[in-house]
């Protein structure tokens, strides 16, 4: 297996240098791809075009607006033309905005409108006013506001930035407010004056032109001409411009294992898809030729680590399921990035990347939550993450070119199963050991042979005889089940949303119980007693609403 290895990782990287890397993420990240919005289309044809180039037969897949399908929902198609935001006090000008300059000024799908008026404080649960300013969520500010324009901001990204949120609306829940984002920065900033003076008045102006279409939406399909099963290799290309890393950067590693697997004759049976996220995946199940043998999910990668601060994780399976695809990227991975040499001439990571627990965020979920054998490469921390400063700039073609290698190398041995009982039995006990020495780090508290037992004795389902669940829950469907303040308690405890969308809902249906034990123990955690019944409560209203 080792010199093939190296006879498929050197012809793959003859073959993705040159190629369009740069040229195509600069046609992805020109468009402003919000979900339902006609720079998505327009991202998807041109990468449908060049695909057809390369002789590919595509498929495009059509997403209806404003409906719902298992339990994701997708929003009111919307575009926008332009938008601008100021703000001023005794007459000077103290900061100002515009879309062009700035796409993630709008959040997406909000309502146009436009106007002049005195900005306000939300505080001690009041929240109206001309204009008023309030942490996210974006759709809580939303619906709570009684304001013509709710300025919104997320201390989570990157301060100087203007943050993307979103509303994701349907059509019954358009109302007569406009919704910005506003960089925390400049939050800071007009709150320090309105704390520090009272009687300031701060009078902010906008215009956001925008609209609702409700066209359809649509997912591209590109498979070789095998009719064998084989793997799938999903990105979203959604996302508002530039959206580099986030995710023009896997949609365009999925195109370059298009083109590379062509040029080097990889004799794999591949399918590559491009959604929009979550919404455009749970519609996928009848249109690929054939049941996946493993799925790669391609979410934020070949970034420079130096400026994203990012680690390539390599997203595990949920532990209850059987994996072959998740211990061959690993491999994969390592034999691809290990590049840098000890002193003694050992090869040594060239970049971070390290396994991770499963956890929701991505398409992998769809997929999962249909029983298929799904792995994820998600570079995480990202800098710039949902905000307009995810640029180009942020990416490494060289990275971008070694991601493609390692997904083309771990889709061939997942397809030929290359010494399968032995990789299988050799990953799993890396995983104990990688467990135990996080275990010892972290200060986890149970006892390595007790980790390893419920690493190796819980009951495992496997692909051929799971039962499937329509999709993962959306964070939207339990929230509406919870409301908002006992979604946002839940949603503040560490893992709560992944075991409550997924990880239960799935065990549940395939008849595994009191899995919480064994989910604290997959991503070292330890609920206290009051988040576990709050945890406990909030999966049975989930349960015997959507699942009974």
């Amino acid at each position: 297996m080792t010199n093939l290895i190296k006879e498929v990782m050197e012809s793959l990287r003859r073959n993705t240098r040159g190629l369009m890397t740069l040229d195509v993420l600069n046609m992805l990240t020109r468009h402003h791809r919000i979900q339902g919005s006609s720079g998505l289309e327009n991202a998807l044809m041109d990468l449908r075009e060049i695909l057809e180039g390369l002789g590919y037969s595509t498929r495009m897949i059509e997403i209806p607006s404003d409906s719902r399908k298992g339990f994701i929902d997708t929003p009111v198609s919307w575009d926008i033309d332009e938008a601008f935001l100021q703000f001023k006090t005794g007459g000077n000008v103290i900061e100002e905005y515009r879309f062009n300059e700035h796409p993630t000024l709008v959040a997406a799908h909000s309502p146009p409108g436009e106007g002049c008026g005195v900005l306000s404080l939300c505080s001690g649960g009041k929240c109206e006013g001309e204009v008023v300013l309030t942490k996210g969520p974006a759709y809580e500010a939303y619906i709570k506001a009684d304001a013509r324009l709710v300025l919104v901001y997320d201390s989570k990204r990157y301060s100087e930035a203007v943050p993307y949120m979103g509303l994701f609306l349907h059509s019954d829940e358009v109302k007569d407010k406009v919704v910005m984002n506003i960089p925390y920065k400049t939050a800071l900033k007009l709150m320090s004056m309105l704390i520090e003076n009272p009687g300031r008045k701060i009078e902010v102006c906008w215009s956001s032109r925008t609209r609702y279409t409700g066209k359809p939406m649509h997912a591209l399909i590109a498979c070789n001409k095998y009719e064998e099963p084989g793997i799938v290799l999903v990105s979203h290309i959604c996302h508002p411009k530039p959206g580099a890393h986030d995710n023009a950067s896997g949609s365009v590693v999925n195109y370059m294992a298009a083109f590379a697997s062509r040029l080097t004759g990889l004799e794999v049976p591949l399918c590559h898809v491009w959604v929009p996220e979550h919404t455009g995946t749970v519609f996928l199940d009848n249109a690929l030729p054939w049941q996946p043998l493993g799925v790669i999910n391609l979410d934020m990668v070949g970034s420079k680590q130096w400026v994203t601060g990012s680690t390539l994780n390599i997203v595990n399976t949920p532990l209850y399921m059987e994996s072959m695809i998740t211990p061959y990227m690993y491999l994969a991975v390592k034999a691809v990035f290990d590049t840098a040499q000890s002193f003694g001439g050992f090869n040594l990571p060239g970049v971070r990347y390290s396994l991770s627990p499963y956890t929701v965020g991505s398409d992998h979920d769809i997929f999962i939550s249909w029983g298929l054998d799904t792995v994820m490469l998600n570079e995480w921390p990202s800098k710039y993450y949902h905000t307009d400063m995810d640029t180009v700039e942020t990416l490494s073609q060289h990275y971008l070119q070694e991601t493609t290698v390692a997904s083309l190398l771990a889709a061939l041995l997942a397809y030929r199963k290359l010494h399968g009982n032995e990789v299988s039995s050799v990953f799993r006990d890396y995983l104990k050991t990688w467990y135990a020495i996080e275990a010892v780090k972290t200060g986890f508290g149970t006892s390595l042979g007790d980790l390893s037992r419920v690493i190796d004795e819980f009951p495992k389902l496997r692909s051929d005889n799971i039962v499937k669940l329509p999709s993962p829950i959306s964070t939207r469907s339990i929230r509406g089940i919870l409301g908002f303040e006992t979604y946002k308690r839940v949603s503040e405890i560490k893992g709560a949303l992944t075991y409550l969308s997924l990880y239960a809902p799935l065990a549940y249906v395939n008849g595994l119980n009191n899995v919480a034990q064994l989910f604290q123990v997959e991503n070292l955690i330890k609920w206290s007693s009051e988040e576990e019944t709050l945890i406990n409560n909030a999966w049975e209203l989930i349960r015997n609403k959507l699942l009974k």
